[in-house]
């Protein structure tokens, strides 16, 4: 507000416009207390949201089954063998002996040759030809890297390692037999095993390496041949090629750390089952628990006749209230065509029992028991043919509830166009607030100036 000069008077043209203007500022402050109200709904929608979308991924798994058939492979000797499962696996048991593990196959490359010739550094310049080197693998794939003329060990090694061959290439210092370039498989067993050739017509002879010939001068660059691994599975023989077994037993990935024999024992992992329950019922539970603190957040003060405040009222939108509602409907409608003497019908017949809250809990001992007696009917009771379990019909609701023209969205829509027409009102109220401010400041300080020509007037008269 500008500040005002009175001609004279004590007649205080500020303060009573500031006081009139304050009464005048009821309207606005409302419209802002509304406009803050819908901000504070629409950020709890949003979390609600979130917390809907964490309700059904914790549902993924009870949907597709795998939720509930976890397992778990127990080894009798983890330094011989350990083994992972997927939900394909089966309860078993597996006796693996271990004969030889598989090994990568290793050369050690260099001009060395009874004592002369050695390489003196990796740096140095070799002196051959621009070429390929071609390398041959087990596994039949071929590859080339370029060398460029003169190269040293060190620009071998950096082309192979960049072509980004199975094969890794270093520089090392031998000692006595001078700088070598040393050559490992990426994989190890036969099918890694790998021939260089190319080098010769370089006039790098020393590069060439055939995986096939035993003559002396051949195996001398070979620092490590290339091995498989050899097991007996339940008495089964096999090979393969790397110490990680896959496919070898159905649902189970197997690592091979030495030989000897262990014994693999698959079963169902309860901890990861209950903890997959439990994400459930603590996702549900957490819905649960934002819908109440909105209640809490939109309640409105209850007086009595004297205006005491004696409690509060919930003024809960009606889209949160159906939206629990719905949802809790849901635990309460078994699935079809059970019958519940015989079978399970309801979550709170496996231990997922409501509360008087509301809420749910669980009781993981009668959960592992109805697991263990009819792991069929525990699974159908979340997810079947049908299409009625009670992760179907969460998710399927929760997904109507989340989609463009689902409650969430309608509300969402609605409290923005509420705060946009709030804003709208409060420019017009503050543009409708100047112009009474304008106009009380002129009308006063005309009264003002009055006033103090009638001062000035009975002055001269007395």
């Amino acid at each position: 507000m500008a500040a005002i000069t009175t001609a004279g008077s004590n007649f205080d043209v500020q303060g009573l416009v500031s006081q009139l203007m304050s009464l005048e500022q009821a309207p606005l402050q409302a419209s802002k207390k509304r406009q803050s109200g819908y901000n504070d709904q629409l950020s709890s929608l949003g979390k609600l949201k979130s917390t809907l979308s964490d309700f059904q991924s914790s549902m993924r798994t009870l949907l597709s089954g795998t939720g509930l058939n976890v397992t778990k492979a127990d080894s009798s000797d983890t330094s011989t063998a350990i083994a992972t499962t997927d939900f394909t696996a089966s309860a078993g048991t597996y006796t693996l002996n271990v004969t030889s593990l598989a090994a990568a196959q290793t050369l050690a490359l260099s001009s060395y040759s009874g004592g002369s010739n050695s390489i003196a550094s990796g740096t140095t310049a070799l002196g051959g030809t621009a070429g390929n080197l071609t390398f041959s693998f087990g596994s039949g794939t071929t590859s080339t890297v370029a060398i460029g003329a003169n190269a040293t060990l060190q620009d071998i090694s950096s082309a192979i390692n960049a072509a980004g061959l199975d094969v890794m290439a270093s520089v090392v210092n031998s000692g006595t037999e001078g700088y070598k370039l040393a050559l490992t498989s990426k994989n190890s067993g036969s099918a890694g095993a790998f021939s260089v050739s190319g080098g010769a017509a370089s006039g790098l002879s020393f590069l060439d390496y055939d995986r096939t010939s035993n003559t002396a001068a051949n195996l001398a660059k070979r620092t490590a041949a290339p091995t498989d691994a050899q097991l007996t599975i339940n008495g089964v023989v096999m090979t393969a090629s790397s110490n990680k077994l896959t496919g070898a037993m159905t649902g189970l990935d197997v690592t091979l750390y030495k030989t000897g024999t262990a014994t693999l024992t698959v079963g169902r992992d309860n901890t990861a089952v209950m903890k997959n329950v439990q994400g459930f019922v603590d996702s549900y539970n957490k819905i649960k628990s934002q819908v109440d603190d909105m209640y809490k957040q939109s309640g409105s003060s209850v007086t009595d006749a004297s205006g005491k405040v004696i409690g509060t009222a919930s003024r809960v939108d009606g889209s949160v209230r159906m939206l629990m509602q719905s949802l809790a409907s849901e635990l309460n409608t078994g699935i079809s065509g059970v019958n519940i003497s015989s079978g399970n019908a309801f979550l709170s017949q496996v231990g997922i029992s409501i509360q008087k809250d509301g809420t749910l809990a669980l009781n993981s001992d009668t959960f592992k028991t109805a697991l263990d007696k009819d792991y069929g009917s525990v699974s159908k009771l979340f997810s079947n043919n049908n299409s009625d379990g009670f992760a179907d019909r969460l998710n399927s609701k929760i997904t109507t509830m989340l989609g463009m023209d689902g409650m969430m969205q309608v509300r969402t829509t609605s409290l923005n166009q509420q705060i946009s027409y709030e804003k709208q009102k409060q420019i017009q109220i503050q543009a409708s607030l100047d112009d009474k401010q304008k106009m009380l400041i002129s009308q006063y300080s005309r009264l003002d100036a009055a006033l103090t020509t009638m001062k000035n007037q009975s002055s001269r008269l007395g």
